[in-house]
Parts: C-alpha cells; structure tokens; sequence
C-alpha cells in the first residue's frame, strides 16, 4: 500500500466501469455463447477487455475534435460492431444490442457493497463515470450500490480523462477540490482527477503499476476497496 499525505477528505467520487462494475463477469458469459455460435475460437475475456479499450479510446474523439458529446451507449454499440468487424465475426445491429442488454448480467466487484457501505454516511459518495446518467441511475437503483447519487461526464459534456468532468463534479460536491477523493482502477482516469484538483486513490485490481511520465503518484494506492476503506476509517 503506497499513500501519500491527503487533505482531510470530505466526499468520494468512484469509477463505473471496471472499477465497481466487473466487466468481464457481466459481459464474458453472453460474449461466449455468441462468439462460440460464429466459430470463433479465441477469448470471450479478451474480447471484452478489447472493446473496453476500444470504447475508451472513441469517447475521446469527439473532445479531440471538439463537437458535441455522443451518448456513451452509442459509443458502446459502435466501437463492439468495429471490434467485431476487425475479428472477422459476422453480426447484425440486433446482435450488438443484445450483448449490451439481454446477455449482459451486470455484476458488482466482491469488495463493492461491504466496503462502501462502512463508508457511507460518513463522507458524501457518488459514481463518478463516463456512463449516461440515465444508464448511470439505473446501475445504482438495481445493483444497490450504497453512494449517494451518480454524477455524469454527460453533464460536463465531455469524457473523462477531460478536466471539464472533474471540475463538475468536484462543483456539484460543493468543496475544495483538494477535499474530494476520486477513486478508480486506471491510472489514467486518476492523473485526470489529480489535474483537476482533487485526490485521487488508485485500485490497483489488475495488478499493473500506477504510471504517470512526470513520476508523479496516486495519493493512495490500494489494490482493493477493503484496502480503501481501511485506509478512511483509521
């Protein structure tokens, strides 16, 4: 555990997807069952990290390009049909929405509840994601993730790593930046939120070293939310 002298922290703002939503565990099984129908023989756990990577990368172009936000479940769709054209895997839109909604099983880390839950009440919590909000509400209500409410990169109109999102976030708070602790599993999403202003606490749950090229380092580094809420409730 690597942790770094932190202003008295009054809010916490936590990552979506890949930090509290496991991806792999929500999507890999209805990914199987498709790509084993198409012959495809690779992994259904490599493909879904793949067009995590891949949506990521696209929700940044439309900030790179500066025009309007497109809705991060378009985005979702479009970059799984690319994906999917690059691996040669045959598939028609209705395909697509299915994966993202009916064979999708959406699944909370083993850490999530228990250790929000010590946190709860005692510090204003919310997600913190590049998700809609709608999608981002929903996600709440029916996996009862113990935060208080969802806070949206479609309410700054852009997308995370972009400071616009923090800065709105840390403004829907209501405190100084240096009070509001982001927490996420990329090391790219807490160099945003360290730029803004805020704190920011590295999940390392994939075992992958927190990089930064000015060497700079999370303010906390824990490779789970146990981790995390032993730190807080010293």
């Amino acid at each position: 555990m690597q942790k770094l002298p932190l202003e008295p922290v009054g809010a916490i703002t936590f990552d979506m997807y890949g930090t509290l939503l496991d991806l792999v565990a929500s999507f890999a099984a209805g990914f199987e069952e498709f790509l084993q129908s198409k012959g495809y023989q690779g992994s259904a756990e490599d493909v879904v990290q793949a067009w995590e990577v891949a949506y990521l990368h696209e929700s940044n172009v439309d900030t790179l390009l500066e025009r309007p936000r497109t809705p991060f479940e378009v985005v979702r769709r479009l970059t799984l049909s690319q994906l999917f054209f690059k691996l040669k895997i045959d598939h028609t839109k209705d395909d697509i929405e299915e994966l993202v909604t009916t064979k999708a099983t959406p699944t909370l880390f083993p850490d999530v509840k228990e250790h929000l839950t010590r946190l709860k009440g005692k510090f204003q919590m919310a997600v913190l994601s590049n998700g809609d909000l709608e999608s981002l509400d929903r996600a709440i209500s029916g996996l009862g993730i113990p935060v208080d409410r969802a806070i949206s990169a479609e309410q700054a109109e852009f997308y995370k790593p972009h400071s616009g999102v923090y800065r709105h976030a840390i403004s829907e708070i209501g405190l100084p930046s240096e009070q509001v602790l982001h927490v996420a599993a990329h090391a790219w999403d807490i160099r945003g939120a360290r730029a803004a202003g805020m704190a920011g606490a590295y999940i390392n749950r994939y075992s992958i070293p927190y990089v930064d090229a000015d060497a700079s380092q999370a303010d906390l580094e824990v490779s789970n939310l146990a981790g995390l809420a032993d730190c807080l409730t010293q």
